[in-house]
């Protein structure tokens, strides 16, 4: 089954709090098997974990990362999704902007697939989305259909 929804790094580290947004976690129950991440958000994801000091929580985010890893496919970064990226970089850099680089990478394989990008991180995605065909959800915020 093709993958509707990518979810952004903001997004799955939510799953890890405490107390994980409420609309959040009733959107992803509803849809969990139409979600996939990016390879970014899994190399964000590793990052964090082996920067964490040894104790229980690095122990309980290992525990999610591992269950991660088995039950949520990972999109890759691949040649089409970095041409993407470096045409959507170029445009803003013509703008006299510059695009977060993990995050241009993120939209870029989520156009790249045909899907709709969900973060809570909206504001840092508009640039993108006003000069691409990136669709953004914002889960956290508002429910959508």
């Amino acid at each position: 089954m093709k993958k509707t929804y990518l979810l952004d790094t903001n997004i799955v580290s939510e799953f890890t709090k405490k107390t994980p947004n409420g609309k959040l976690l009733a959107l992803y129950t509803a849809r969990k098997n139409q979600c996939a991440i990016s390879a970014v958000t899994w190399q964000e994801l590793v990052r964090g974990l082996t920067r964490m000091p040894e104790g229980k929580r690095r122990n309980t985010i290992q525990s999610f990362m591992d269950n991660l890893e088995n039950n949520m496919e990972v999109i890759p970064y691949d040649k089409f999704s970095a041409r993407i990226c470096g045409e959507m970089q170029a445009g803003a850099e013509h703008g006299g902007k510059t695009l977060p680089f993990y995050d241009s990478q993120i939209a870029a394989t989520a156009i790249a697939n045909g899907m709709v990008l969900v973060t809570h991180n909206t504001a840092d995605f508009e640039p993108m989305q006003e000069k691409s065909f990136l669709r953004m959800e914002d889960w956290m915020e508002t429910e959508t259909a």
